[in-house]
């Protein structure tokens, strides 16, 4: 059995041993992976913090007679320390007993502090990972991602007067949260639903390496909020839209992407736009008719793996496997998901 500790400054060198050593990563992925390292004195600070006030990430390693096996990071969802995500996992070759040993005691650990639910989003087609996870770790398939990148940006005419569109205030953020969880379908909402907290904004987001510009449909006659949307960047070339719409203004999509555009366009003359269709609300599959229909292109699926604390993990025959290595970060487009 491995022994598992936090990931320490020390360790880089033989993590990229490891990491180079495996074949379907190439050596530049492999740098900018090491972003899973939190410099000091930061993850000192963070290490001995609550989970009520942990503001970044944790990594572990796993180590057999001297040499890495394996990596895990977890990352706090923004202002809901109940819910944690798994963003990176590097395991060795034949290392499937040392991912199910670092995934249970990550689950043990932030668990017994007071975390209850684990997500994981994981590329469709790597079946090993998804093996894993569900098989391996007793995670459960909730729901579905996609990413659609737009083929050609470019400004369309509005049925939607731009007085219906206003900056997001933190006052906003019960509706905004009351919309997303409705959209959720029943199945999934328990492990997905998100806390009004999570849609504020964020003290000096302006450290953070992410920025958000959000935004809410505002039917001002009735004094009612019909949707809220956030465009997400890393890099300021590319820009990701998420958007959240009551049913009934479904058919003004096209008007919210329109808008998103005209904002951009104000900070940036060239830019990449993508849109992140959530399969799990009841609206997705419409979503996706739309998007397909209307210059998108589909470059992205992910599956939504959950674990919630209180169910069993459970365990599997042992199994023979090839190394793994997978991290949120992708190389193309370069920016986060």
């Amino acid at each position: 059995m491995a022994k598992i500790r936090n990931l320490a400054l020390i360790d880089i060198p033989k993590l990229k041993k490891m990491i180079s050593m495996i074949s379907n990563l190439s050596s530049a992925d492999a740098i900018l992976d090491y972003t899973a390292y939190v410099p000091f004195p930061i993850n000192l600070i963070n290490r001995c913090l609550p989970l009520s006030l942990k503001f970044a990430q944790d990594s572990y390693v796993a180590i057999e007679d001297d040499k890495i096996t394996g990596l895990i990071t977890l990352k706090p969802q923004v202002k809901n320390p109940q819910s944690w995500r798994i963003s990176k996992l590097f395991l060795d070759e034949n290392g499937y007993d040392t991912g199910r040993q670092l995934i249970s005691y990550v689950i043990a650990k932030y668990g017994a502090m007071g975390a209850n639910t684990f997500t994981v989003k994981v590329d469709e087609n790597h079946e090993e990972l998804l093996e894993l996870f569900s098989k391996g770790c007793g995670f459960r398939v909730c729901a579905s991602e996609q990413l659609w990148k737009m083929e050609e940006v470019k400004l369309t005419s509005q049925s939607l007067d731009k007085g219906f569109f206003r900056p997001f205030k933190n006052s906003d953020a019960s509706v905004a949260a009351s919309i997303h969880n409705e959209l959720i379908s029943p199945y999934f909402r328990y492990s997905l639903a998100r806390t009004p907290a999570e849609f504020e904004n964020i003290i000096c987001s302006g450290l953070y390496k992410t920025s958000f510009f959000k935004y809410v449909i505002e039917d001002r006659s009735k004094h009612s909020v019909k949707g809220y949307f956030s465009i997400q960047t890393s890099d300021n070339e590319n820009f990701i839209l998420n958007v959240d719409l009551v049913s009934a203004f479904d058919d003004y999509l096209c008007d919210v992407i329109n808008f998103s555009i005209s904002q951009i366009l104000m900070r940036k003359k060239k830019f990449n736009l993508y849109f992140r269709n959530k399969k799990f609300q009841t609206n997705g599959n419409k979503i996706e008719k739309y998007l397909m229909e209307n210059g998108f292109k589909n470059i992205k699926n992910q599956i939504v793996l959950v674990k919630d604390y209180y169910k069993r993990i459970q365990e599997d025959e042992r199994y023979s496997k090839p190394a793994i290595a997978f991290s949120e970060m992708s190389r193309k487009p370069a920016f986060k998901i």
